[in-house]
């Protein structure tokens, strides 16, 4: 479990609250960084910058890490939350550990408001973090997970991986294209993968 993620978040909130419309809304809003950081709330050295083609992206340093609260609907019960993200990085190490690789995570949550509120599911997988990246190359970072009865939001982090032992050395990880969506299915999640990225 030492190549696992290792982070430490503290239990803040910024609510965005979004409307279940049809599968392939996005229910995250700013996803790509327009508005800079609006509706996201930024900890430690989490910053939007100008990326590729001069567009702006999220961009993370030394563990920093932005994320933003999503409330749901009784309807998403049941369905599939896909979590979604394009996502390059300055540092690969020779070793193959994944401290400073960009990584999403997320927790399924019961209904509050502020701090309050239990984590029914924490959301990662190896498609979130991926340990074969190559320096300054953007691959597609995804996970696909049911919602659990009791879920009224969905906390959606973008993070820096940490392995123990290995610091942080301040190099970027960058995210774009960022997204949470519901399907009724796992497999319309996966296509949606395969079509969309």
């Amino acid at each position: 479990m030492s190549r696992l993620l290792s982070l430490t978040i503290p239990s803040v909130l910024f609510v965005a609250t979004a409307a279940l419309t049809n599968a392939q809304s996005n229910l995250l809003q700013n996803p790509n960084a327009d508005l800079q950081s609006q509706f996201w709330r930024a900890y430690g050295r989490a910053t939007v910058e100008s990326c590729s083609g001069g567009t702006p992206c999220f961009v993370l340093r030394d563990a920093g890490y932005f994320f933003q609260d999503v409330n749901l609907s009784n309807d998403a019960i049941g369905r599939y939350a896909l979590l979604i993200a394009h996502a390059s990085t300055e540092r690969v190490n020779p070793d193959g550990a994944i401290t400073g690789l960009p990584a999403l995570y997320g927790y399924m949550m019961e209904p509050g408001q502020g701090t309050g509120g239990n984590i029914l599911n924490y959301l990662q997988s190896q498609k979130i973090s991926l340990l074969n990246m190559k320096k300054d190359d953007w691959v597609t970072l995804w996970g696909i997970f049911q919602v659990p009865q009791g879920t009224g939001r969905i906390r959606f982090f973008l993070s820096q991986a940490e392995r123990k032992g290995v610091p942080q050395n301040g190099s970027a990880a960058r995210f774009d294209d960022v997204g949470l969506y519901l399907f009724p299915t796992k497999e319309e999640a996966e296509s949606f993968v395969n079509t969309a990225h």
